[in-house]
């Protein structure tokens, strides 16, 4: 998968991106160094309807009360005018990005158009990982010349623990909100995030939400069906559903899934070799 380059990318990713870089250029001059993207844009630029924009600023000095408060603004603005995509991320120093993301700490950041300092979400190994590898430079030093740490172990200890403590909760809550668990969205969330983190414990790299989906077809073909909805939901949303009359089967086919999924990744305790296919007995049985 390619990394695309910023004029190759959707219009409203570049309009969003270019007002952010605008209003901090005005209001806090000299106070941004790099502004970067992540998530599934790096992946031959990956953007559907629902998608989020992730971005990550870097700055040039740790951001003062003051500042902070024109960020909140900055954001504020932002979001009137786009209320969609949803335009996630956090502010950090290059050192912040030179070391481990468990030793960041807290910054200033926003998603889903709540601003606030603390421990932001992505705030994570797979963040770090993806920055470096699938990257996209707007501003500033190229990804490529940057420092930025990344630890196999560390990469694959932190996407065990989600799975295991994040994504199990959510697949139990699951069972308590029946209604919510039949609808479209849960599809391509559960079906598709679940996924992606096991498609990295396997073969050891990142990857899209679609691009989990198009693995998952392949090494869960019992699941084909949620599978598939998953991505309609993504990527074809206008198509029909095969469980347009049947919401309830939909959500038994996730749990299904998600329960075979998480049980599988979180087995998992031998690291992927670098170059070496997966063996055929790949999921577990």
């Amino acid at each position: 998968m390619g990394t695309p380059a910023p004029d190759e990318l959707p219009g409203v990713v570049r309009a969003v991106s270019a007002a952010h870089l605008a209003l901090l250029d005005e209001r806090l001059p000299g106070m941004l160094d790099g502004l970067y993207l992540h998530g599934s844009l790096g992946f031959d630029g990956e953007f559907h309807g629902g998608s989020d924009v992730d971005f990550v600023a870097v700055t040039s000095r740790r951001p003062t009360e003051a500042d902070t408060a024109v960020l909140r603004q900055v954001h504020a603005e932002l979001d009137k005018r786009w209320p969609e995509p949803a335009y996630d991320g956090f502010y950090v120093i290059a050192a912040d990005l030179a070391g481990s993301p468990d030793a960041v700490p807290d910054v200033p950041g926003v998603l889903h158009q709540w601003f606030d300092v603390g421990t932001h979400a992505d705030l994570e190994h797979i963040t770090w990982r993806e920055l470096r590898d699938h990257g996209i430079t707007l501003r500033g030093k190229d990804l490529r010349d940057l420092q930025i740490w990344s630890d196999d172990a560390a990469l694959r200890a932190s996407t065990l623990e989600n799975l295991d403590t994040y994504w199990r909760s959510q697949l139990e809550a699951m069972e308590h909100h029946p209604r919510e668990a039949s609808l479209p969205q849960a599809a391509e969330w559960g079906a598709l995030g679940a996924s992606r983190l096991v498609h990295l414990l396997v073969t050891g790299r990142p990857t899209s939400k679609s691009g989990a989906g198009r693995w998952a077809l392949e090494v869960y073909p019992q699941h084909r069906e949620i599978i598939e909805e998953g991505l309609r939901v993504r990527e074809r949303p206008d198509d029909p559903s095969t469980y347009a009359a049947e919401p309830g089967r939909r959500r038994r086919d996730l749990v299904a899934l998600m329960t075979q999924v998480i049980a599988d990744g979180t087995a998992r305790t031998v690291p992927p070799q670098s170059g070496t296919p997966e063996p055929a007995t790949w999921p577990p049985t």
